[in-house]
């Protein structure tokens, strides 16, 4: 017997709501980024992320978008998605979006086109990064970072790294509006801003940990902003360098690697959303895999 939705349950998501959240994603192994309670958390604001329960699943729903993400919970089979995006869409609430389906969702569904037109954006797919080959230069590109790193290392011989705690959150927000404030204006850096402000209020409480790279005692030139997925895998949400300080991005992200050893296996660093400079920075740190993400649009 089919289960109706209740829509009437759907609502933004809460910090009360990680560990529900934490419980689904984990029966899905999932490497997405997109799954991150973290990530749903701090943008919920900027993308209206709202969401409510079904069948023993989480269906998220984003208002500015229009579109459903594909549900956090035990697989879902296309009759299942179609039923749902149907509902959505029937409340007027949807075109018929489905965003974040994983590529192992065709795998397994060879007809899901039956139902749904396929979209694909290089631009969003998110880069996996071996912890281990970063940590130690492994391979012909990371050498070249790592002849960056000690360029850094000879340059500033009292750098230090310490972890991100309550006292050095301060340092590391008024940093992250410093070297945002270098930058041409955009909706996005307006996104991002909401969400670092989530971020450095709820940071013990998302769960999150970092590090911040200093130059000298008084100069931070860096930091990183992570989280641990239920997939061996940590998830950089924020990493920001000082580029005035030649090396210091490429010791951060080393940094940063060294401290994950033993923790997890990969690192996701996020979509590169098909601006030519983020790729490139990207694929010069020699990325392992790749997760691939799919967009659905309900056929009719």
């Amino acid at each position: 017997m089919k289960s109706k939705i209740d829509f009437s349950a759907l609502r933004p998501v809460r910090l009360a709501d990680r560990g529900l959240f934490e419980q689904k994603i984990a029966l899905m192994n999932s490497q997405s980024c997109e799954c991150s309670f973290v990530n749903l958390f701090v943008y919920q604001k900027p993308y209206k992320i709202e969401f409510l329960e079904w069948r023993d699943r989480i269906v998220v729903y984003e208002r500015v978008s229009r579109t459903i993400h594909y549900p956090l919970g035990k697989w879902t089979d296309p009759e299942e998605l179609r039923e749902i995006t149907d509902a959505f869409m029937a409340e007027g609430l949807t075109d018929g979006g489905v965003y974040d389906v994983p590529e192992e969702f065709l795998d397994r569904h060879g007809d899901c086109d039956k139902y749904f037109d396929i979209e694909f954006d290089e631009g969003m797919i998110d880069y996996l990064f071996s912890i281990e080959k970063i940590a130690t230069f492994v391979g012909p590109k990371l050498r070249k970072k790592h002849n960056l790193v000690k360029q850094f290392q000879s340059n500033w011989p009292y750098a230090s790294v310490k972890k991100i705690t309550a006292a050095e959150i301060p340092v590391a927000a008024k940093l992250a509006t410093e070297l945002n404030s270098r930058l041409t204006p955009c909706e996005f850096l307006d996104e991002e801003a909401v969400a670092l402000e989530q971020t450095w209020e709820n940071f013990s409480k998302l769960g999150l940990f970092g590090i911040i790279l200093y130059a000298e005692p008084d100069f931070p030139a860096g930091f990183s902003v992570y989280s641990i997925l239920p997939s061996d895998t940590v998830d950089v949400h924020f990493e920001k360098a000082d580029h005035s300080v030649k090396g210091a991005s490429q010791t951060l992200t080393w940094q940063l690697a060294i401290a994950l050893r033993g923790k997890a296996s990969f690192m996701n660093r996020e979509q590169d959303m098909n601006e030519e400079t983020l790729r490139h920075a990207k694929r010069s740190l020699d990325p392992e895999r790749f997760f691939k993400r799919y967009f659905f649009r309900r056929r009719v």
